[in-house]
């Protein structure tokens, strides 16, 4: 996996805003939260215009870039563009009121859904897809976890890639304590963490020792998450936001979607040769229609 601390990472600027957060002042917190939410804007934006719209002073801004290792804001900003120059700029939404009648409803719904799904898919590096796939095709072990609305994602995930390679497993399965799926991490091994809003509060501990165990981790999250990514090898990032009461998932369905066949791909005759083997003994065990 990559060196978490390379400049060359797409997330080495917010990683560094997630190692500080927990100790920054509420008004320096107050532009990390803007820039979380938006990296790729800050490559746009001046540092009297990230003041005003934060509410805070532009001595405020510069103390957070500088506690964040840059010389200057500008450094900082200059960082941004290099980052935003390896992929897609980030969509921004707008929030409609819902539609009364429900034709109206369907019809901004499939909208809406449609453009959370481009708006994850188009902050997807296709360099980082590639290597995300490398590292779950030579890993020695895979563990995917997910806690509340993204267990199903982990799930998922879990059942397609069992058909193509040996030791794919769910982490935090039923039954099983947090310690006793991380105990069983390695070095070599590759755990895929799926944490959408809103994470349990054990969140940022759970992956951080998922991170000292040595094994490689990759964190598929909303861009809500805070501290989390410092801890992780590779970050990507999802839309579940829209205007109406419950989050959507497609957007992170088709991103976990995208690196599993990329994944499959990897695997190659390796991972055909082994679904065929389980075709097989589902023919001799009469177990599927």
């Amino acid at each position: 996996m990559p060196d978490k601390k390379s400049e060359n990472s797409q997330s080495s600027l917010t990683q560094r805003l997630h190692h500080v957060y927990a100790q920054i002042p509420d008004g320096e917190r107050k532009v990390a939260d803007v820039v979380l939410k938006s990296p790729g804007d800050l490559a746009l934006c001046t540092a009297s215009e990230l003041a005003d719209l934060t509410g805070v002073s532009n001595a405020t801004v510069s103390r957070l870039f500088r506690r964040l290792g840059y010389l200057n804001y500008d450094e900082a900003r200059y960082a941004a563009r290099q980052l935003r120059a390896q992929g897609s700029p980030l969509y921004l939404f707008s929030r409609p009121e819902v539609p009364r009648s429900r034709a109206d409803f369907l019809s901004k719904l499939v909208q809406q859904e449609i453009g959370t799904v481009e708006a994850s898919l188009a902050t997807l590096n296709p360099m980082v897809v590639r290597e995300v796939a490398e590292y779950l095709a030579k890993a020695s072990r895979i563990r995917f976890a997910g806690f509340r609305n993204s267990r199903f994602l982990a799930d998922y995930a879990t059942a397609t890639l069992c058909q193509f390679r040996r030791d794919v497993e769910r982490m935090n399965h039923p039954g099983q304590t947090l310690a006793e799926g991380v105990a069983g991490l390695a070095a070599g091994d590759a755990v895929v963490i799926i944490g959408l809003r809103r994470r349990p509060a054990y969140f940022k501990d759970f992956v951080k020792a998922c991170a000292a165990t040595g094994a490689s981790v990759v964190l598929i999250a909303d861009n809500s998450i805070r501290e989390a990514p410092a801890y992780a090898t590779c970050n990507i990032s999802c839309n579940v936001d829209t205007p109406l009461l419950v989050d959507s998932y497609l957007g992170a369905m088709a991103i976990v979607r995208a690196l599993m066949l990329a994944t499959i791909d990897e695997l190659g005759n390796a991972g055909r040769n082994y679904l065929f083997g389980i075709e097989t003994l589902h023919e001799d065990l009469v177990e599927l229609e």
